[in-house]
């Protein structure tokens, strides 16, 4: 094991195993505590699907047009296991817990349950934790395509929509950016870039990665807009990556492809110029894999200090709750106690006023209100008379 490895495994990976095992048990109330990730921003059809296809080795649903139409979680582990996969809805719940399957279909299925047969886009999302020894620790979330406008079946305000559903997650100081557009776009106009700017002046933790680099229009274009994180309106701290996307024509792996990119960029015309560290997924998935080891190790005190947080406060407020009713002369007691605070509010009420009528029609709202009162309590008889302690619920602040 090399030295780096070794420092990972002993100081960051236990730190990403700690994560996961809280994420899951928070609720959506506690969507405000960051986790660190990697968050895809791009067009429609500007190739993030497939670049998530090359980081995941998962095949995962493509097309023209909206695809995406609810954030899509990928949780990729590095383990012994081989194409281990796990899909979960919004609320944690186990849709698949399989070695093989057909992805791309039960995502659309799962797509269709939380956001309908038509064109819209969602805020649930799925979630899929991927195993194999061939993928490196990330968590990277996948958004909708930016909508230029609405389409058939689509709301009139789409694009506002997709932006304010990317701002929320970019705006996350925890995450890195990936901007995706395609090599014959035009950077000056990538929305990606402008959304990225926005939440990012600095560029500090945006990447630009540039797709489809076999068509680009012009060899030196491609070279130029990897150098343009240099300098100039579009800076990027973190710089560019060109990619070489599998297309929809080629019938191939995605270990094929992968081969196939890396033959592309050897004999490409102006590669040379260029750092071979901006060129290929293999590339970009060891930039990435570095920058989401920092943000583990940057985020996690404050991580480990929220959740801290969070657990005090439920625990006073377990606290501030009544004491169980242990015996049975205790829940007597209760029981009496109830009766006699209903006694005297219908006597007070019988000394307001002299309003007969008035009086009356008080004391018999009053009485229904008690009798339905007796009926829940004989409904829930066995919960209000549990004798079991309350602290078995209270909540354990765990080491972290």
């Amino acid at each position: 094991m090399d030295t780096f490895a070794k420092v990972y495994d002993e100081n960051i990976r236990p730190l990403m195993d700690k994560i996961d095992q809280v994420r899951p048990l928070l609720s959506p109330n506690h969507d405000d505590i960051i986790f660190p990730n990697v968050v895809v921003v791009g067009d429609q059809s500007s190739g993030k699907s497939t670049l998530l296809e090359a980081l995941s080795l998962v095949e995962l649903p493509k097309g023209n047009g909206i695809v995406t139409r609810c954030p899509l979680v990928l949780r990729l582990r590095k383990s012994d296991k081989r194409n281990v996969y796990r899909l979960y809805d919004d609320k944690r719940k186990v849709l698949l817990n399989e070695e093989k399957l057909n992805m791309p279909e039960y995502i659309e299925k799962e797509t269709r349950e939380l956001a309908g047969n038509h064109k819209n886009i969602v805020e649930d999302l799925i979630e899929l934790e991927v195993e194999d020894p061939h993928v490196r620790d990330l968590t990277v979330v996948d958004l909708p395509g930016i909508a230029r406008y609405a389409l058939k079946d689509q709301p009139q305000n789409i694009q506002e929509q997709t932006k304010n559903l990317i701002n929320k997650y970019i705006s996350q100081k925890g995450c890195v950016i990936l901007c995706v557009f395609p090599a014959n776009l035009d950077i000056a106009v990538v929305e990606a870039i402008s959304l990225a700017r926005d939440v990012d002046p600095s560029g500090e933790r945006t990447i630009g990665v540039i797709t489809k680099s076999d068509l680009a229009t012009n060899p030196k274009m491609l070279v130029q807009q990897l150098l343009l994180h240099r300098d100039g309106a579009t800076h990027l701290k973190l710089g560019f990556v060109a990619v070489r996307n599998r297309s929809t024509d080629e019938k191939i792996s995605l270990e094929d492809a992968r081969e196939r990119e890396k033959e592309f960029f050897r004999e490409h015309p102006a590669a040379s110029a260029v750092d071979e560290n901006c060129l290929g997924v293999d590339a970009l998935t060891n930039r990435l894999a570095t920058l989401y080891s920092q943000r583990v190790k940057e985020t996690f005190p404050k991580l480990r200090e929220d959740i801290k947080g969070r657990l005090t406060k439920i625990n006073k407020q377990i606290d501030s709750l009544p004491p169980d009713l242990k015996s049975g002369a205790e829940r007597i007691a209760k029981y009496n106690e109830l009766v006699d605070l209903y006694v005297e509010t219908i006597l007070k009420v019988e000394l307001m006023g002299s309003n007969l009528s008035q009086r009356l029609s008080m004391v018999n709202i009053l009485h229904h209100k008690f009798i339905t009162y007796k009926e829940i309590v004989r409904e829930q008889r066995k919960e209000l008379f549990s004798a079991e302690h309350r602290s078995k619920w209270r909540i354990k602040t765990a080491h972290m």
